[in-house]
């Protein structure tokens, strides 16, 4: 109790709000998945045996320095790709059986939330900028559909992440930063990256471009899924 009342004291004095607006294209790198994850279901593609076009995506990131070293943020982050195309043999996918040659329409949707902390390391120019722990809510839904058959899984979970930030400052108004999310264990892995290059254009007001990267997956009895996104970003941090 004494440490957080004297973080909350700290922040009335320190406290600063900001906020991420990301938008871009997002690019199947892969999407492979067999759900049940047993013999009597069938692993496919729904970038190789279906089309997977490019999508337009947004997130929003809000953060709060609460102060110079200690960081909390919130992000919101919706993703929905359809594929869509011909299926050239059967496929068992929950137990439903979709016969080959006809017209399939999926849904690929995975939605994040998540609540970060980061410790920052203060007035580094260059090298590691912050660490921290973050817990992801994620909110999926796959699914298959054709004119006679209609299948879904949906998940929601919560896994936990570590936070890293590094960066490289080439002036005061330029630099660039390594910043993501990840973790790994026997039954799975998420990784959410971005490298950017980012400008100030004046006090509050900074812009970035770059790639982000987001893979992962689980192998576990009720499903397997594994997944790669690669993202086109252009973003616009407000500080207030």
């Amino acid at each position: 109790m004494l440490i957080l009342s004297l973080l909350l004291g700290l922040s009335l004095v320190y406290g600063q709000f900001s906020l991420d607006l990301e938008t871009g294209g997002a690019f199947t790198g892969y999407n492979d998945l067999r759900i049940p994850n047993d013999d009597q279901n069938t692993r496919f593609s729904f970038k190789d045996d279906l089309k997977s076009n490019p999508v337009m995506y947004g997130r929003l990131n809000l953060h709060y320095l609460i102060t110079p070293r200690h960081e909390v943020s919130l992000l919101y982050s919706p993703l929905t790709i359809k594929p869509k195309g011909t299926l050239d043999f059967d496929v068992k996918f929950m137990g439903e059986d979709f016969v080959a040659n006809e017209k399939i329409d999926a849904v690929y949707r995975f939605d994040s939330y998540r609540a970060q902390y980061l410790y920052r390391f203060i007035n580094q120019n260059i090298g590691i900028r912050a660490i921290g722990v973050s817990l992801k809510v994620r909110d999926a839904v796959i699914s298959l559909e054709n004119e006679d058959t209609y299948a879904e899984k949906t998940n929601t979970g919560i896994v936990p992440l570590i936070g890293f930030e590094f960066g490289y400052d080439f002036s005061d108004d330029f630099a660039v930063q390594l910043k993501g999310e990840a973790l790994a264990s026997p039954y799975g892995r998420a990784e959410d990256i971005l490298l950017s290059a980012r400008y100030k254009l004046r006090d509050g007001y900074t812009v970035y471009a770059g790639y982000r990267f987001l893979e992962g997956g689980s192998d576990i009895d009720e499903v397997y899924t594994f997944a790669q996104v690669n993202y086109a970003t252009l973003g616009v941090r407000l500080e207030f």
